[in-house]
């Protein structure tokens, strides 16, 4: 994982928020090849191994990362992707997660932002803008630090509810039909196979002034 993108990352056990704290056994060309993620809070640990940060706890299952590749051309994907998850915006963080990351790099290309690829399959390659990351249940990233979430039926239904904690307010979340939307999301489209939806804006009280 290249080394700036370690900024992102969060401790997922339930805690106040913090930075974790790395220690880098190899760095090729400001790569991270081998090192572990520290907690300060909690102290649990995450390890990355050939440059992939590991938050899955050992319960990754082999059908997770061995996805058979999708019918769509990378560049195809990415910029159906791009549209579902209102990539307009440079600089944003997107995760794309199972079958979705075979477009991370094109995405992140095509749209100037960084894209944390779960789960990837071992057609993605890390980049200066794509980290790979294995993950069980929970998404190891801030809260309302990413601009959109994208899943495939590869992941269980708590990954979901994780998405919504991550994506900022007005962010978009694609999710396998398999799995409902949250409540508190709003449905944008549809089909047999996945869904798209909206974490509702911040509403803004607004008080008559008194004088």
């Amino acid at each position: 994982m290249f080394i700036e993108l370690l900024d992102l990352l969060r401790c997922i056990n339930t805690h106040e928020e913090t930075w974790l704290v790395a220690s880098l056994k190899a760095i090729s060309n400001r790569f991270v090849l081998d090192g572990t993620l520290g907690c300060p809070v909690c102290h649990a640990e995450y390890p990355i191994r050939k440059g992939i940060a590991d938050f899955s706890r050992g319960q990754l299952g082999q059908q997770s990362i061995e996805l058979a590749p999708r019918s769509e051309k990378r560049e195809e994907l990415a910029t159906r992707i791009g549209a579902f998850l209102n990539a307009t915006e440079p600089g944003a963080t997107l995760v794309l997660g199972g079958s979705w990351a075979e477009a991370a790099q094109e995405l992140s290309v095509m749209t100037d932002t960084r894209v944390l690829a779960l789960n990837a399959g071992n057609r993605v390659e890390e980049s200066e803008s794509v980290g790979l990351i294995h993950v069980s249940s929970e998404i190891p990233l801030a809260p309302a630090s990413v601009l959109g979430v994208a899943l495939d039926a590869s992941f269980p239904s708590e990954i979901v509810s994780s998405a919504v904690n991550v994506v900022r307010a007005g962010g978009r979340i694609v999710g396998p039909a398999g799995i409902d939307p949250p409540r508190d999301l709003a449905v944008l489209a549809r089909d047999e196979s996945y869904w798209v939806a909206e974490k509702a804006a911040e509403m803004i009280s607004l008080q008559r002034s008194k004088i």
